[in-house]
């Protein structure tokens, strides 16, 4: 089965694999760099998701329909209440089969407030406001969830949980009309 990317992310192309896996299907992933067509740092689900189902679909275009599924991830802040920057990260996850997409979401989780400030406030790249803080770059496998979770969530198993999410509706149709 080959499965297409909208991404060139490690993290991400492996959580793709493995959780395929989980479903009894061994994909060959192809990544493709693509553009999300939403801003640097989506704020809010609407635009998270838009880039999810952008990245799934340009990949697509990118494999020219050589593929079983394309997959779009993309990681954005939402608004919640009771937190002490207001946001949580989380990521989304879009499924696209040639004609139908499926969604998933992952768990969420709060930056640091330094992280947020940088980010949001100082319009700084993510990746970057992780290594001021930390002093390494973040953006392998473990990533700054891997890192704030001390090594119990690294980035590839957050973005797993909302594969799986969307995954399960591919393959249970009967049920998601």
């Amino acid at each position: 089965m080959i499965v297409a990317i909208g991404s060139r992310n490690a993290a991400k192309m492996k959580a793709v694999k493995d959780v395929f896996g989980l479903f009894g299907k061994e994909a060959d992933v192809k990544g493709f760099s693509v553009e999300t067509g939403v801003s640097e740092q989506p704020l809010s689900l609407e635009e998270t998701l838009q880039g999810a189902v952008n990245r799934a679909k340009r990949a697509w275009e990118q494999a020219k329909g050589e593929c079983d599924f394309s997959v779009g991830i993309e990681s954005g802040l939402a608004k919640v209440p009771e937190t002490k920057t207001g946001y949580m990260d989380f990521g989304a996850n879009a499924i696209f089969d040639g004609n139908r997409v499926y969604i998933g979401l992952n768990s969420c989780f709060e930056w640091p407030e330094k992280i947020f400030e940088k980010v949001v406030k100082e319009g700084k790249e993510v990746s970057d406001a992780w290594l001021e803080l930390w002093g390494d770059d973040l953006r392998d496998e473990q990533g700054g969830i891997g890192r704030l979770s001390l090594g119990n969530m690294p980035r590839c198993k957050l973005h797993e949980s909302g594969l799986v999410m969307a995954l399960m509706q591919v393959f249970n149709k009967k049920y998601y009309r």
